[in-house]
């Protein structure tokens, strides 16, 4: 089946015909937070065929989006090239539109706490975090992921990170909700932690009429 196109001389609609597709913007959202193999983004994408996943993948490779690696270590895994990072100014406005303007958590909609890391970037403060500097690490049975904040910057990954000020022994979500954060502390300093989740600016959710 031949890719769909708008046909129109306008940026807007040229990006629509690459990043526009069912599931491309979702791919490009994990791939956001980092590199990931097949069977991973399938496991993240649930509800999109093996063959359809691979489909949107060579789209997106052809369109230089995505990239697999020559390297032994990664050549299994997919990445975002230059051009694919570059769509990070396009999904984190959109995440924050989402979280401020988007339905609320449905009964029944799967939710994977990485995503949250991206979430996290979304909302991230320069104003509020200040000189601050601190990695801070999540962990549980099925997440495992850093946030960094290095005063105007703040980086995100997957895994352990190589030098970690404070370990969570709980979700991004947990430490934005429970109200006694010191208690998912697991080593490092509860102060440092404190001042980091006062670096992002959370939204107040606005309702509309499709909520």
């Amino acid at each position: 089946m031949a890719k769909r196109t708008y046909k129109q001389n306008c940026a807007l609609a040229q990006a629509s015909d690459v990043i526009g597709e069912r599931w491309s913007l979702l791919l490009i959202r994990d791939l956001l937070v980092g590199p990931r193999r097949f069977g991973e983004l399938q496991q993240s994408l649930r509800g999109i065929g093996a063959n359809l996943l691979a489909a949107r993948l060579r789209d997106l490779e052809a369109t230089g989006i995505v990239e697999r690696p020559t390297s032994r270590e990664l050549r299994q895994h997919y990445r975002l090239t230059a051009a694919g990072r570059a769509l990070e100014a396009t999904v984190l406005p959109l995440i924050r539109w989402g979280l401020t303007y988007g339905p609320k958590n449905r009964k029944g909609y799967y939710h994977q706490d990485d995503w949250d890391l991206l979430a996290l970037k979304s909302l991230f403060d320069s104003k509020l975090a200040g000189d601050l500097s601190v990695c801070v690490q999540f962990k549980t049975e099925s997440f495992v992921g850093w946030v960094a904040i290095d005063g105007q910057d703040i980086s995100i990954g997957l895994g352990e990170a190589g030098s970690v000020d404070v370990v969570v022994n709980g979700t991004i979500k947990e430490l934005f909700f429970m109200p006694l954060i010191d208690e998912l502390v697991e080593s490092g300093s509860a102060v440092k932690l404190r001042r980091f989740r006062s670096s992002f600016s959370l939204p107040q959710r606005q309702e509309h009429a499709a909520a």
